[in-house]
């Protein structure tokens, strides 16, 4: 069993708990991925996992075993750094092998297994090169290299591909699942990038303010928010949240109301709305959500979930667009769109339709996502 249990993990600074009662399992041969913003806990949580930091309550189960209270020398932990963590004295072989040499491994399986390494990552001819003189993306695989050469029970990454410009961050991902596939064990990635995390994540737990807010599939995330935060946080663009409200009526059962706007929700959401007692909700609608229905300059009859809006913004992205339309006066709609009118300019007005299905509620209060019945 190579799993990984993280049970109501706490870490305190003074009164301010930078990680709080987080719990989440990694499955054995799992690429998980935290997401969230600075700050948010992601770090600190990476090294009390790596026995760098103490936990002030919780346990931490890896391959059966309870590690909480072991010292990092005997966690049995693969780490890649955002700095790499190289000693920048010794050549490519020496970082490669100082780990495998720290546990007394014997020196012809040591240079076994740094040679076999290097290899699988191109660093043969670098073996003997100062890894000062490397360049960063030479660097990034000899950290990659160094975890490769170990047999560990957990592989950790620190935001590893941070420093690196585009291509070279591509190059690195797919190394870094090389070795993910190859270990087959529970992978631990740290990022802020959202791109970076719906393309590598076997699952995503989103992070922030030392909370765990949601842990799901890239799709679960970005079509079922748990709650505001990560409605407003993943997708580009985010979902759109808007300020709404009920009426209460005997035809009003199912319909809720924003500034520009008026939906029908579907037939299940009766029973969730005539159970809800506030009159206050936020409405989620999720960018792909909007459509549009014809061209601009329609006329003004609206069917129902369709409004017509005045666009605000174009951003062209390779094969997309993102078009911001202003819905009323205070209400503002994002969507993505293929194909779009070359005539189309802000200031003129476009009719969309609301797909219902992929709408959303939030209590404002709570902030939690409202489930249909």
């Amino acid at each position: 069993m190579g799993d990984l249990e993280i049970q109501g993990l706490v870490k305190r600074f003074g009164d301010n708990a930078v990680v709080n009662d987080i719990s989440f399992s990694i499955l054995e041969g799992e690429f998980f991925v935290l997401l969230g913003p600075s700050g948010g806990g992601k770090t600190t949580l990476l090294r009390l996992l790596c026995g760098l930091e103490q936990a002030d309550a919780g346990r931490v189960i890896l391959a059966g075993r309870d590690v909480t209270r072991l010292p990092a020398r005997e966690r049995n932990i693969g780490m890649v750094f955002q700095d790499y963590g190289l000693y920048p004295h010794m050549n490519t072989y020496q970082n490669i092998a100082y780990g495998l040499e720290a546990r007394g491994m014997p020196r012809n399986e040591v240079e076994r297994r740094v040679k076999q390494a290097a290899e699988r990552l191109g660093l043969t001819p670098l073996l003997q090169q100062i890894v000062v003189d490397l360049s960063g993306g030479e660097q990034q695989r000899v950290a990659l290299a160094r975890a490769l050469a170990k047999d560990a029970d957990l592989y950790l990454f620190d935001e590893p591909l941070s420093n690196l410009d585009p291509k070279l961050r591509a190059q690195a991902r797919r190394d870094i699942l090389m070795l993910h596939r190859e270990k087959h064990k529970p992978s631990l990635y740290v990022t802020h990038d959202q791109t970076e995390a719906l393309a590598i994540g076997d699952r995503i737990g989103i992070i922030a303010k030392g909370r765990l807010q949601q842990v799901g599939r890239a799709d679960d995330l970005l079509q079922e928010p748990a709650n505001l935060f990560v409605a407003g946080f993943i997708g580009t663009p985010p979902m759109n949240l808007v300020p709404g409200w009920l009426m209460r009526g005997e035809h009003e059962r199912r319909r809720v109301y924003a500034d520009g706007l008026a939906l029908t929700m579907p037939g299940q959401w009766s029973r969730t709305l005539e159970g809800y007692d506030k009159e206050q909700v936020v409405i989620g609608i999720r960018p792909g959500a909007v459509v549009q229905e014809n061209r601009p300059g329609a006329s003004e009859g609206q069917a129902e979930n369709e409004v017509v809006g005045v666009v605000e913004d174009l951003q062209p992205l390779v094969g997309e667009t993102i078009v911001t339309l202003k819905v009323g006066s205070q209400t503002w709609l994002s969507t993505v769109l293929q194909e779009v009118d070359e005539s189309l300019r802000p200031g003129q007005a476009m009719r969309v339709g609301i797909d219902v299905e992929q709408v959303r509620l939030f209590d404002p209060d709570t902030e939690q996502v409202l489930v249909a019945a």
